[in-house]
This record gives structure tokens, sequence and C-alpha cells, in this order.
């Protein structure tokens, strides 16, 4: 009898342990950095280092991630950051380069730097193929191109030249649509490459300074344009643009000539833009901006992202100190939290 429940008993350990081996929640975490987003910090300009901002999914606040997991500095300016996978891509600007980390760990891969990487600005990548906006000499209007990057070899294969000043781009099937919004100047055009020949294939016409850009759901491209402030001498209204990703025609929607639009997001059927300090929504079939700014999300926001009916707004202050993020409820206009950065946040990166 004793010999049975001793046999009874192992029998049971076993199939125990064998279970929990199955069980997904026993897997060991990935990282630090497995369950959460993160903020990218400009730093101060033309000196010190930028910086990592990491927001646990937990309510946790960590600063300085990289420089506490590598102990070294980013460097000068962080612009912005892309996950692809399992990898991390940060874009520093002023020290040109690609700063490549293990997303869940922070832990340094490698550096993508040289000649073909002068004043990066933003990254999107695609089947194992990356694409960074540069500005080469920002004095100079006609050095401006798109690396093309392998991510197997992390090396630079092509080198696209494009107008002047391109920034955010995105990839729509076939095409890398970017934006030139002109870098120290004015631009006003969207350059479509075809990313399996890397060739120009199209310039789309679009109003002064696009500075942002998105796919809506109905699967067409948007651009929102800012216009030209009359600082520059001479003042142009702000558009927002909808493009067929297919034929490349355009409709647009002016602003007034004052106003100058910045910060497009979509969610959920409705695009979002930020205009004086307010934030304003439309869904995607409106052919009229809207009259009246969402209540409650008033503030003058450096970056912004919108996700599951969040708007996540930074705060840059006197971009000399520490900014900070703040967490919205749009349908209820409540503010859920407001959590410190680095100095100048300037992109909220949701893995």
């Amino acid at each position: 009898m004793k010999k049975l429940n001793i046999i009874t008993l192992l029998t049971f350990i076993l199939l125990f342990a064998s279970c929990s081996d199955d069980d997904p929640s026993s897997e060991e975490p990935l990282g630090d950095y497995e369950n959460g987003y993160f903020v990218t910090n400009e730093g101060p300009f033309q000196n010190g280092s930028g910086t990592l901002t990491f927001i646990g999914d937990d309510g946790s606040v960590s600063q300085q991630v990289y420089k506490t997991v590598n102990g070294e500095d980013l460097g000068n300016i962080v612009n912005s950051m892309y996950v692809e996978g399992d990898k991390a891509y940060i874009v520093v600007n002023n020290s040109h380069k690609i700063v490549v980390v293990n997303r869940f760990t922070m832990e340094k891969i490698t550096t993508i730097e040289g000649d073909d990487i002068n004043n990066p600005r933003y990254f999107v990548a695609l089947d194992g193929m990356a694409y960074v906006s540069n500005w080469g000499d920002p004095f100079n209007t006609s050095d401006d191109f798109v690396s093309v990057i392998n991510l197997q070899s992390n090396t630079v294969v092509e080198r696209i030249s494009v107008g002047e000043g391109p920034e955010k781009m995105i990839i729509n099937g076939d095409n890398l649509f970017v934006c030139l919004q002109g870098g120290y100047g004015n631009n006003d055009k969207v350059f479509v490459i075809d990313i399996n020949q890397n060739s120009i294939k199209t310039s789309i016409p679009v109003s002064d300074v696009p500075n942002s850009i998105t796919v809506d759901g109905s699967g067409q491209i948007r651009v929102l344009c800012g216009g030209s402030p009359s600082w520059t001498g001479t003042e142009t209204s702000g558009s927002l643009y909808s493009i067929n990703p297919s034929t490349f025609e355009t409709k647009n929607i002016d602003f007034s000539l004052s106003d100058h639009p910045a910060l497009l997001n979509y969610d959920m059927g409705r695009l979002y833009y930020h205009l004086n300090g307010k934030v304003y929504e439309m869904n995607i079939e409106d052919s009229n901006l809207p009259n009246a700014a969402l209540n409650g999300l008033d503030g003058f926001y450096y970056a912004a992202e919108v996700k599951n009916g969040e708007y996540f707004g930074t705060d840059a202050g006197g971009f000399a100190s520490e900014g900070t993020l703040k967490v919205f409820n749009i349908s209820s206009g409540s503010l859920l939290e407001t959590i410190t950065t680095g100095i100048v946040p300037g992109n909220i990166v949701f893995p």
C-alpha cells in the first residue's frame, strides 16, 4: 500500500512539472522593458545627450534607460526611435548615427553610422529593410537623402536623393511616402519611393510644411501641412490632404491663413490634430474641418500620439529641464496621468 502511494505521488509530481513547463505564464520575462512604452528625449540643443524614458504597464517610470544599461550616453539629439521585432533603432540626429539595441533589455547591439547617415531624422522598416530620412548639411538644399539599410547586416545599401528636408515617412504597399518639410526652410512635396526599385516614383505637390503623415481606416494617406508662419515673411495656410495610394490623386481641406496645425494622428475611425493649444477630432469621411476643439485636452504639445481612445501629449516646458507626458481619456476629456520625462520629450513609441 505504501509503495502504491509513493508511485502515485511521484506520478502526480511529474505531471504537475510537465504542466508547469507548458504554462505560458511561467515563461521567463524577455527583459526589464518588455511591457510598456518609451519616450525619446532630445536632450539639450547642441550639447549634452538625449535620453530614453520607459513607462511600464504597471505604472513604473524609468529614466535614462539606455545609459543605465550600457553605461554610456546616446548622444545629441535623440530625434526618434523605431521598434522592429526584438530590436529598437534609436535615431541620434546631431551625432549622425543610429543606435541598435535589444528592445526588451536595451542592451546595445551595434551602431549604424558613416557618410550615408548624416543628420538622420526618422526611421521606418518592412521585410528586413529600413529607410531613414537624412537632412545632410542643413544649410545645403540639394544634399538631402533617404538611406536604405539592410537590417540583417545593419549596413546602408542604397542612398536615394530627395528634396529639401525629408522628415516623417510611411510605408504603404510597395511605396514609401516621404514628407519634405523643408529643413530650416519650407518645402511642399511628398515624394513617393518605389521600395522594390529604390527609386523615385513621383512627387506629389501639397501645401507648405507637410509635418505629419498617417493612413486612415479607408486606406487613404493623410498628410497634414502646417503652412508657412508669418515670421517667414510670406504666410500661407495649413491644409489637410488625402492621397489615394494607388493613383496619387489628392483632395485637401484648407485652414484659415493664420492657422498652422500639426501632430496628425489616426485612431479608431477618427483623425486628430493640434492647433493653437487645442486638440481637434474629425471623422475620416468629413469634408469640413471641425468648429470646436475637444474638451479637456488643451495644451501646447511638442509631440503627440493617439492609441485606443487615449491621447498622449508631451510638454517640453522651457526646453532646458525635465518635460512631462500627459495621458488623457479622449471621450471624457479627463487627465489620466502626468509623467515626468527627460529634457525635450519628442517621440512617443509604442512597441
